[in-house]
């Protein structure tokens, strides 16, 4: 009995010490575990601090700074020598940023810094592309292992005369203090930010001047002429551009295709064009002008390098395809997107929101008077669900420019973008706008205007109607040799975008 005693006492004294050093192990193992997740705590911490600043600094600098010619020459140098005093002047903050933090046994310890990533160069402006690297560093009190993490972030700015539909929206006029103050309640604005830019847009209220009222660039490579200022555009030989016969009368009212040695230019309309409308008829861009003279009709296919020109004088083919400008001398009194019947005619649609503007076309239209909108204006390829807007594609542009100026005599006039009473209660507009003269407008009650794209103007009379604004402008698409868009009259400085790339953890 006393051997059995012993021998019983030592397998539960063996057993109890084991449980003892089990319970120990799992109480390390618990400790440790604790401890990596604090870890991760602490250095995710250093990273969200980090980009808090950052998105704080990026939101409040995403209005356009007016800056003189002589800082944009500054700014460009110093961005060509990969320094960052670019990025330091937009978002008010000096690089590196450090920040160190400790809350109860967590201590991390975070630095932004950033390098040049790539330049570019535009007419009369720059494109320039930051990372920005946010390193963090987490640790624990009496603790000696660190987890380290790190954020990608991507700016880009851009700075001089930069193309006016990277603004998603602005108003270039005078205002004391408290119209400035009043602006958002007196004019209900919803924005919403596309998913790839962090920026959520906001109201940009500058000083009037900001928007240019020269068309003479887009005259220029619309007739295939060389012209210093609207005077240089006489009768004489705006006629020989339009391959009139020689004269100084002014020119018959009508729609002109401009043709030249290369082939074919823009397309320029003389007169009040009293309805135009857009439509897709297969792989062909529809556009029709009626006017007091007659209608015109213009339909071009990229995909078959083909255009037919409908006038009252006959028709005529070609085996090209224009160039994207609409010139207008005079006021668009109805533009809209429509159809095509199987019998040919070609309708504005109101009751129903159809595609008008065909995938790959890029089409500006400039007027030097006033434009009223009187039905929607959408691209190839656009859906929307439950008010958010999804694009297959971004290859598209619609670019509509009220210059209120007359581009021979440089003569002020009525300009001015306005969305009709008549139009749909829910009229949506893919477009960039860009009007000067009398600003926007929309008339009508309780409409809901939704923008996918742009809108600056030189003042902005909602008529207590709604606005919701989804900037869609592709950085990519500045590069292309088809791009064309108005310019800031004075250099700015402006925050395009910032954007996430990569977050890394290292064990």
């Amino acid at each position: 009995m006393f051997i059995v005693t012993i021998f019983s006492f030592f397998i539960f004294s063996a057993l109890a010490l084991s449980l003892i050093f089990l319970s120990q192990l799992y109480l390390r193992l618990g400790g440790y575990r604790k401890n990596s997740a604090l870890l991760d705590y602490s250095s995710e911490n250093g990273i969200k601090e980090g980009f808090d600043r950052l998105m704080e600094a990026a939101s409040s600098a995403s209005l356009p700074i007016v800056i003189s010619e002589e800082k944009y020459n500054q700014l460009e140098d110093s961005a060509r020598n990969a320094e960052l005093r670019i990025v330091e002047e937009i978002m008010d903050l000096r690089l590196p940023v450090e920040i160190q933090e400790t809350e109860e046994r967590m201590i991390w310890h975070s630095q932004t810094s950033g390098t040049l990533e790539k330049i570019s160069q535009g007419e009369g402006y720059f494109r320039a592309r930051f990372k920005l690297l946010i390193n963090s560093e987490g640790g624990l009190e009496n603790f000696l292992p660190k987890r380290v993490s790190s954020l990608e972030t991507r700016l880009d700015i851009l700075a001089g005369h930069v193309p006016l539909p990277i603004i998603p929206f602005l108003v270039s006029k005078d205002m004391d203090p408290e119209e400035r103050e009043n602006f958002g309640a007196n004019n209900p604005i919803r924005f919403f930010r596309w998913p790839d830019n962090l920026l959520v847009p906001q109201a940009s209220i500058v000083e009037e001047g900001l928007i240019p009222q020269d068309a003479t660039p887009f005259l220029e490579k619309a007739l295939d002429i060389k012209i210093f200022r609207p005077q240089d555009l006489t009768n004489a030989r705006l006629r020989t551009a339009l391959g009139l016969e020689n004269s100084t009368e002014p020119v018959p009212e009508g729609v002109y295709l401009i043709e030249n040695d290369l082939g074919l230019g823009g397309i320029y309309v003389q007169g009040d064009v009293k309805e135009m409308i857009t439509a897709i008829e297969q792989d062909f861009q529809v556009i029709s002008f009626r006017m007091s003279a007659g209608v015109w009709v213009i339909k071009f296919s990229p995909a078959q390098s083909k255009t037919y020109f409908y006038s009252p004088d006959g028709a005529r083919d070609y085996d090209l395809v224009p160039l994207g400008f609409i010139i207008v001398s005079g006021k668009i009194e109805s533009l809209g997107g429509g159809a095509v019947d199987p019998t040919g005619n070609i309708s504005i649609v109101k009751d129903r929101e159809v595609a008008s503007i065909l995938q790959g076309i890029n089409l500006m239209i400039v007027a030097s008077e006033a434009v009223n909108i009187s039905s929607h204006l959408l691209r190839q390829g656009l859906k929307w669900q439950e008010g958010v807007p999804y694009v297959k594609e971004e290859n598209a542009q619609l670019l509509i420019f009220s210059t209120g100026r007359d581009f021979q005599d440089g003569q002020m006039k009525q300009g001015g973008i306005t969305i009709d009473s008549n139009a749909p209660q829910n009229t949506q507009i893919q477009a960039g706008l860009t009007a000067q003269g009398e600003g926007f407008k929309i008339l009508g009650e309780e409409k809901t205007v939704r923008i996918l794209g742009s809108l600056q103007t030189s003042n902005y009379i909602s008529g207590g109607s709604q606005l919701e604004l989804t900037p869609l402008f592709p950085l990519a698409s500045l590069h292309d040799s088809s791009f064309n868009a108005p310019a800031t009259a004075q250099p700015v400085l402006f925050l395009a975008s910032f954007g996430l790339l990569e977050w890394k953890e290292y064990y």
